[in-house]
């Protein structure tokens, strides 16, 4: 039988079950004896069955009632327990921020919106995901991803997603500080070729730039002997070998974080890509993802 009692009552009942009097739970609950007399009287009907014994010093439970009270006790804590973690959530103490992320050089730069997201929200999981815009772009339209970082060229295909473009990349080339290149005083696009490149597995538009650039060169097509979409990897490779990589940056001037290497800017003519990152177009954002943009606009944008 299915009844639809009113969460104040039950509450009324509890207290006057702890409390043992009305007078006492009336106070503590600040309403008047005759409004929780009644409110235990409306419980009592429509269970149909007596949930206190009226004593002359107090109320007593019948034993109908040590089992009403005993269920209620862990319904009203569960009831607490939600409107307490949603509004944990609402807050970002609890919540969960679900990232996919394009391979290599646009990896490095959500690191620190990251780390500013945590430190601001330490009660925040983080889900990243790393892969190309093709597998990614579809788990954040259906909901599975809540953002998706990467270059603005690639994410731009989905009507389905709102791009924000933060700022421009620009690429050089990335080899060792012992490198053979160091010792010419001029390196050419043919220099550069003679040399093993590594490249990300999947296709960036820096894949499509550097194929426009050789062609009407007459300069050979690059073939990579090395493919990972892991940048830790990459710098570990191209600081014992001869193999070079290309890099992206926020400036012109390259990042500090690459001192073990010599970048060579300008070697090869490759236009700015831009960094971005794209949400659901119709959905509407969650906290998390509003603090993500908010960090995200103060570090980056």
């Amino acid at each position: 039988m299915r009844m639809n009692i009113d969460l104040k009552k039950i509450r009324h009942v509890v207290e006057v079950a702890h409390s043992e009097s009305i007078t006492t739970a009336s106070h503590t609950l600040a309403i008047s004896q005759p409004a929780l007399t009644r409110s235990i009287a409306d419980v009592e009907k429509q269970l149909g069955v007596q949930l206190f014994l009226r004593m002359r010093r107090g109320m007593r439970l019948t034993e109908a009632g040590q089992v009403f009270v005993d269920q209620a006790q862990r319904v009203i804590k569960s009831v607490d327990d939600l409107f307490i973690n949603t509004e944990d959530y609402l807050n970002l103490k609890l919540g969960r921020l679900r990232v996919g992320i394009a391979p290599s050089a646009y990896q490095v730069y959500i690191n620190g919106p990251l780390e500013e997201l945590v430190k601001a929200y330490p009660g925040m999981q983080l889900e990243l995901v790393v892969g190309s815009a093709e597998q990614l772009a579809p788990r954040v339209i259906s909901g599975d991803l809540d953002v998706l970082w990467g270059a603005a060229r690639p994410l731009t295909q989905w009507p389905e997603m709102k791009v924000t473009v933060l700022r421009d990349l620009y690429y050089g080339f990335m080899i060792r500080r012992n490198h053979p290149l160091t010792k010419l005083k001029k390196i050419g696009e043919a220099d550069l070729l003679k040399y093993p490149i590594l490249l990300p597995a999947t296709v960036q538009p820096i894949h499509i730039d550097v194929a426009t650039r050789y062609a009407p060169n007459g300069l050979p097509p690059m073939h990579p002997r090395y493919v990972t979409d892991d940048f830790e990897l990459t710098k570990s490779i191209v600081a014992s070998t001869d193999t070079f990589s290309h890099v992206a940056s926020l400036s012109p001037k390259f990042a500090e974080r690459l001192k073990r290497f010599v970048i060579l800017d300008g070697v090869v003519d490759i236009p700015p890509q831009q960094l971005a990152y794209a949400v659901a177009a119709t959905k509407a954002k969650s906290p998390a993802v509003e603090a993500f943009e908010a960090v995200v606009s103060a570090s980056i944008g």
